[in-house]
């Protein structure tokens, strides 16, 4: 092959290997993060959470529904959250953070009785206890 011809499309190329790696890795320019009520019938989760900062507003979960926060991740940050059980508890924790977090773009908790559960690598674990 011609290497003028080559060099007229390393631009192309690499933009085609860039995209190529990202479809295959699965990379996202968004994280999402899932917080599912698994708590019982009849109770309500208030979440409020903040990234980097910045409000990220107050959501209310009834048992069994899942609400869910997206927000770009083209800067390093965290997601700090605080979950209310209609007064009874309260727990702040860190819902995202991108250097020490398990999930790259897709962060899933689960609430219950026991505690706040993280899918890790499909395996749901124990992350958080709820304060006495």
């Amino acid at each position: 092959m011609d290497l003028t011809l080559l060099r007229k499309f390393q631009g192309f190329i690499l933009i085609v290997v860039i995209i190529s790696l990202c479809a295959s890795t699965g990379l996202s320019l968004y994280a999402h993060v899932y917080m599912t009520n698994n708590l019982g019938a009849g109770t309500i989760i208030y979440l409020h959470c903040l990234r980097n900062s910045k409000e990220m507003g107050h959501q209310q979960i009834p048992y069994n529904w899942t609400c869910q926060w997206k927000f770009k991740i083209s800067s390093p940050g965290t997601l700090l959250c605080e979950a209310d059980l209609q007064g009874a508890k309260q727990l702040q924790f860190m819902a995202f953070d991108f250097f020490k977090n398990t999930c790259i773009d897709d962060c899933h908790w689960n609430f219950t009785q026991r505690g706040v559960f993280q899918n890790v690598n499909g395996e749901w674990k124990l992350q958080y206890n709820w304060p006495h």
